[in-house]
C-alpha cells in the first residue's frame, strides 16, 4: 500500500441557510447548486478543483438560532496545490456563494488565520447584545 504525505492545510466556512436576516430559507438543493456553480467558476478561473465536505450545523449566538451548512476543505495529497493559491480560491468561492445565497457575513477559518468577509455592518436582529 502506498502512502502519500503533505503539509496539513484545512479551511472551514459556515454559511447560514437564511437569506440576509429574513424569513427566506435556503434549501439544501439551492445550497448545493450554489456550491457546484462556484466550484465550476473556480476551476475555470483558477484551474483548481476544490472538493468540499458538507455538514449540517447550527449557528447559535445570543438569540440567533440559524440552521447552517459547514464547508470543509483540505490539501488533498493526490493533487497538492500551493497554499496561497488554495486560500485565494477558497476566499473567491466564499464570495461567490455569499452573493448567490444573500449572506451578509461569513467567516473562513484557515489553519493559520481567520478571515471575515462582510457586505455591511448589519447584524441579525435576533442577536441581543
Amino acid at each position: 500500500m502506498k502512502s502519500t504525505n503533505c503539509k496539513t492545510f484545512t479551511a472551514s466556512i459556515t454559511i447560514g441557510l437564511t437569506r440576509m436576516y429574513s424569513e427566506k430559507n435556503i434549501t439544501e438543493l439551492e445550497f448545493k447548486k450554489a456550491l457546484l456553480d462556484a466550484q465550476k467558476k473556480i476551476k475555470k478561473e483558477y484551474k483548481i478543483e476544490l472538493s468540499a465536505k458538507l455538514s449540517h450545523c447550527e449557528i447559535l449566538f445570543l438569540g440567533q438560532d440559524e440552521p447552517s451548512m459547514e464547508l470543509e476543505f483540505i490539501q488533498y495529497p493526490k493533487f497538492p496545490q500551493e497554499e496561497s493559491v488554495l486560500k485565494n480560491a477558497i476566499v473567491e468561492l466564499t464570495k461567490m456563494m455569499m452573493l448567490e445565497l444573500e449572506q451578509n457575513r461569513v467567516v473562513i477559518v484557515f489553519t493559520d488565520e481567520t478571515i471575515m468577509l462582510e457586505q455591511s455592518d448589519a447584524i441579525d436582529p435576533n442577536i441581543k447584545l
